[in-house]
């Protein structure tokens, strides 16, 4: 889904987000001169530039599912140690079988954690929405704030309407 904007793009890049139905969304923010766009696969938000109130980039370590991984790791650990004086078949169940399924619960946990930990850009508009924008990049993020701010304070009309005026001031020579 594209749409199409009146102004010329300034930036443009790919940014996604992990939701937690374990669904990687994808999309695309295009920065103009009056406005930002986010084109997902499923949704097109558009926001007015001088709209937006507040600007933060943050780390997001999710730091829930290392710690949740980490305590079923040793859970599992310490029934593991157990399992040289299994001598029945509940035994091999509470002792061998059920660890092997912690642990591997809590390796799911601690990649989960790797592959969500990301930066988010914090957009808040004057009617007190808040947008994300996360990416695994913090640079990426890093672009995209600096060009908000630029559209923001006018620094990209300013240089337009310079190279505009040099053109007709060179047209007449």
């Amino acid at each position: 889904m594209e749409i199409m904007v009146p102004e010329k793009v300034l930036f443009e890049t790919n940014v996604y987000t992990v939701e937690n139905d374990l669904k990687a969304k994808t999309g695309r923010v295009r920065i103009t001169e009056e406005r930002i766009v986010f084109e997902g696969s499923e949704e097109v938000k558009i926001i007015h530039i001088p709209t937006i109130k507040n600007l933060k980039i943050q780390k997001d370590n999710k730091v829930g599912y290392l710690i949740s991984g980490a305590v079923l790791f040793f859970t599992s650990l310490a029934l593991l140690s157990f399992a040289p004086r299994i001598d029945s078949f509940i035994s091999a169940l509470v002792f061998f079988v059920l660890p092997i399924g912690i642990l591997g619960v809590s390796s799911l946990l601690v990649y989960w954690w790797k592959l969500t930990k990301s930066y988010f850009l914090s957009l808040v508009v004057e009617y007190g929405k808040e947008i994300k924008i996360r990416s695994k990049n913090f640079s990426d993020l890093l672009e995209i704030a600096n060009a908000i701010e630029l559209v923001r304070i006018g620094a990209v009309k300013k240089l337009t309407q310079k190279k505009n005026s040099e053109l007709r001031i060179s047209g007449y020579q």
